[in-house]
């Protein structure tokens, strides 16, 4: 075979050409190496230079730094690392990463190492892991160095947890403490370490807490001058007392202008209106225990116990309790009639037998006619337009829906055959009534058919039969408009933020209040405010926040927070603007999130809980170790609490294994209560102190009927066995500690504990997301209540009806609470929710898909398609 020279010495020469440029440019690409070799050690000198625009001092320090390690180990020799420390270290040398990144691709296809580049890209890679070994280290390093000061800085030595806490240098450091952990002594050490160790100025430090108390007694602890404890009320009126050269005048009795306010506005006849529908068709009444029935589709029986109170008493002045929402609008329809009338009164003929007790129609109304006394029956039969009854008449019931409706419509035949037979005259309305006509309307043509005489009652005298002017029931109505006023600006909302957030839930209950009470009620309040050229205090916090927003540069290195637990959005602003600069000053915030009880008043737990999204990176520490009180009671209250998933984990410890305090559990009937607070009384050793603690102020009640009282300044005493007892609200409790506590009536009942007082659904639009665990606000105040004593707590409940907390802790197998309820169970069904409601249906989307965009269970959407008369 011949060879073709000429091509053979072609590809000799192109293989000896592609060596050459593969040799030239490896050799090129090593003195690129070497060269940035070099240039990793001026950029880890550059630093300083480039970053702090300092000179680069390099008498004194070591001639090079080999690598990252050792750059952060001679610039940061003797501090932490904070976390914006590390962020300007990434980003001053992530150009260098990123070119070292691509000649490291480079320097493999030519099989070319480098040990300082490589080293470089995975340290830059991992300086996370770096910064927090250096910072570890430093942090024993402190400890060690500091220890003779933490034992002596107090009467007390500090323990481990409270000192790293205090030598936190991260810019957000949230100390999450627990009950009796010594979190004033961790503030008041915090602050004497910063003067005193790290030198601070003392009017460079802000220190805040939430009472005038608070802020005064820490004031007194630290006794360092110019330092001083604010509210955050008066840190804001001096901010603008200060900036506007003008102090503001504050209203301070806020709930008695909202009184007034309310009493000008009832001159409207909208307004009035307004409030009459609500009482008929939105007032609330179900307890908590109702909405969780409901729920597991409102089993008839049990929901016999718990009626529905009507709004106006029958004829002889006595409170009507009626079954359903649907009777309560009949009994107001009928008193607006000015007409007489009874409830489930006794049929006027006799005509129980073995298969039906005395029948008792829903209505008796009583009239005259030509000088003869004569009755009318109103029966209300809970049936749609097709003369069914609703599916969970026959889940209560544990049969068939067909047998369900065998049985019901049996029973409506018998009650018609009845009056035919005695000659009595029967008026009947639906379900569906209520559904398609106005009610009112309804009963009237059926009335005038019947030819019973009726007189609308006026508008003016119907209110005041509603809600009496001064009354307790108007007082708790103005509270609702108050309430709502009061958190939205809290909360930092408007109302049309409010009410956007309703349109989109189909909320028609809620635009209802919000257009026709609420926006009249905030608007002739914003306007008298006004006028009087007064502000509240959440408007000069607002005012505050918007004013250190302009500044360029805080007064303050250091803000600390105590009883963080209880912020607010509007305390949250407040604290970012008086942040404001560079550096921004560094916040110490110290509190308990299993104690934050003060939802209403505006406090978001999710501030505490999420602290992290709101602030930035944060350094969070604990403080576990309780100095009140030991086990059982330790490892009961802690499993109790954290039962809440939204609640931050502890492992709280007694500071001594010895210590020991008991969770005692007393039941009690009307007969033996006060014997029972007598014989716990007399129990207790005469040199230690007692507190008696109720969930609420009027929790002692059956004491004042047995025991004398007396009250020393602000507090209220019982005489008990020759000894004086102090009374307390579980609230006010809060901070305060005693040798043992009897916590009374922990009851299952709407004023029991946890409380099933209702809160009003519209509530629920401007309120934290932090706490939708059920009951949670009230597990956490139980949770107040049983950590106050130091050496026992007991419990005393009523042997028929033990608080749903009593039974958790004493028969956990029979807690068969459904803890799990759906956001919009308590909602009503209306127009909009109904169209809704279709839509998703005829879109093919699943009942449960639906049920989850809706917030109602899958029963409730299955029911609600039947009574719109959709057949699957």
């Amino acid at each position: 075979m011949s060879i073709n020279i000429p091509i053979v010495l072609g590809l000799a020469a192109i293989i000896m050409i592609a060596v050459s440029l593969y040799v030239c440019i490896r050799r090129r690409l090593q003195a690129i190496v070497k060269d940035k070799n070099e240039s990793i050690t001026e950029e880890l000198y550059g630093y300083d230079a480039g970053k702090r625009q300092l000179e680069n001092e390099i008498n004194g320090r070591p001639k090079s730094h080999d690598d990252i390690n050792d750059f952060v180990e001679s610039k940061f020799a003797d501090s932490f690392i904070s976390h914006e420390n590390e962020r300007e270290i990434k980003d001053f040398f992530n150009p260098l990463y990123v070119e070292l990144s691509s000649l490291l691709k480079r320097m493999n296809i030519f099989s070319i190492t480098d040990e300082k580049i490589t080293d470089f890209i995975y340290q830059y890679e991992h300086i996370s892991n770096l910064v927090k070994q250096h910072n570890a280290q430093q942090e024993d390093r402190n400890i060690k160095t500091t220890k003779d000061f933490f034992d002596h800085i107090l009467k007390y030595p500090l323990d481990l947890q409270q000192r790293k806490a205090i030598i936190s240098e991260e810019d957000n450091c949230l100390v999450v403490s627990s009950a009796g952990s010594g979190k004033t002594s961790s503030i008041v050490g915090k602050v004497k370490y910063l003067t005193e160790i790290k030198h601070v100025d003392p009017k460079k430090i802000l220190l805040i807490s939430y009472t005038n108390k608070a802020a005064a007694e820490l004031t007194d602890r630290m006794d360092i001058q110019g330092l001083r404890g604010y509210t955050f009320h008066k840190l804001a009126l001096d901010i603008i007392a200060r900036e506007q050269k003008a102090k503001p005048s504050i209203c301070d009795n806020t709930d008695s202008l909202f009184v007034s306010i309310f009493h000008q506005l009832l001159e409207d006849e909208k307004f009035k209106q307004a409030i009459l529908v609500y009482f008929i068709d939105y007032q609330v009444q179900e307890t908590d225990e109702e909405k969780r029935l409901k729920q597991k589709r409102q089993k008839l029986a049990s929901m016999k116990d718990n009626r529905i109170k009507a709004v106006m008493p029958d004829m002889d002045g006595k409170p009507v309790y009626v079954r359903s929402e649907e009777e309560k609008k009949l009994c107001f329809v009928l008193s607006s009639l000015g007409l007489k009338f009874r409830y489930e009164e006794a049929y006027e003929h006799q005509v129980l037998d073995e298969y039906h007790s005395q029948y008792r129609p829903d209505f008796s109304i009583h009239y005259e006619k030509n000088g003869i006394q004569k009755r009318l029956y109103l029966e209300n039969f809970g049936v749609d337009e097709h003369g069914m009854v609703p599916m969970w008449f026959a889940e209560s019931k544990g049969i068939s829906y067909e047998e369900c409706n065998k049985r019901y419509g049996d029973g409506i035949t018998w009650k018609r055959e009845l009056h035919r037979k005695f000659g009595t005259t029967l008026i009947e309305t639906s379900s569906a009534d209520f559904h398609y006509f106005d009610i009112a309307e309804k009963v009237k043509k059926l009335l005038k058919k019947e030819g019973v005489p009726f007189a609308e009652i006026p508008g003016e005298k119907l209110y005041d039969m509603v809600l009496p002017k001064n009354s307790k029931e108007e007082k708790v109505f103005i509270r609702l408009a108050v309430t709502f006023i009061t958190l939205m600006k809290t909360n930092c909302k408007s109302i049309s933020e409010i009410r956007n957030l309703a349109n989109k839930a189909h909320d028609e209950r809620s635009l209802f209040i919000i257009d026709n009470i609420i926006c009249p009620v905030y608007e002739k309040y914003v306007e008298c405010m006004e006028n009087n050229q007064q502000k509240d205090f959440t408007d000069i916090i607002l005012e505050a926040t918007k004013l250190c927003e302009k500044w360029q540069q805080s007064p303050y290195e250091y803000i600390i927070v105590d009883e963080f637990q209880d912020i607010s959005m509007d305390r949250y602003r407040f604290l970012q603007a008086l942040r404001k600069g560079e550096p921004k000053a560094k916040l110490f915030c110290v509190g308990d999130d299993w104690q934050s009880i003060y939802r209403f008043s505006g406090s978001d737990l999710s501030l505490f809980t999420d602290f992290e999204s709101f602030f930035g990176h944060t350094d969070l520490k604990k403080i576990e170790t309780t100095y009140r009180f030991g086990n059982p009671l330790v490892k009961l209250s802690s499993e109790f609490i954290q039962r809440n998933p939204v609640q931050i984990a502890k492992h709280i410890s007694p500071f001594n294994e010895s210590a020991h305090t008991d969770m005692l559990f007393y039941e009690y009937d009307r007969y033996n209560y006060a014997s029972t607070v007598s014989s716990i009384i007399a129990s207790i050793p005469s040199d230690k102190s007692v507190f008696l603690l109720g969930r609420y102020s009027f929790d002692d009640y059956y004491l004042s009927h047995n025991f004398q009282s007396v009250k020393r300044g602000n507090k209220f005493f019982y005489i008990i066995n020759g000894r004086e007892i102090e009374f307390l609200t579980v609230h006010k409790s809060k901070g305060l500690e005693a040798d043992y506590v009897i916590l009374l009536q922990c009851n299952k009942d709407t004023f029991g504990f946890p409380s099933l007082m209702n809160d009003d659904p519209i509530l629920n639009l401007i309120l934290g997301k932090g706490d939708e665990y059920p009951y949670g606000e009230e597990r956490r105040l139980f949770y107040v209540a049983i950590t106050r004593a130091k050496t026992r707590t007991f419990i005393m409940y009523h042997t028929k009806c033990p608080s749903v907390f009593v039974t958790e802790f004493l028969h956990p197998e029979r807690l068969k609470e459904d803890y799990s309820p759906h956001k919009n169970a308590n909602k009503r069904w209306g127009r909009k929710g109904d169209a809704y409601l279709l839509k998703l249906f005829s879109d093919g989307m699943s009942i449960k898909q639906i049920s989850q965009l809706m917030g109602r269970s899958q029963t409730s959407i299955v029911m609600r398609l039947q009574k719109l008369g959709v057949s699957f």
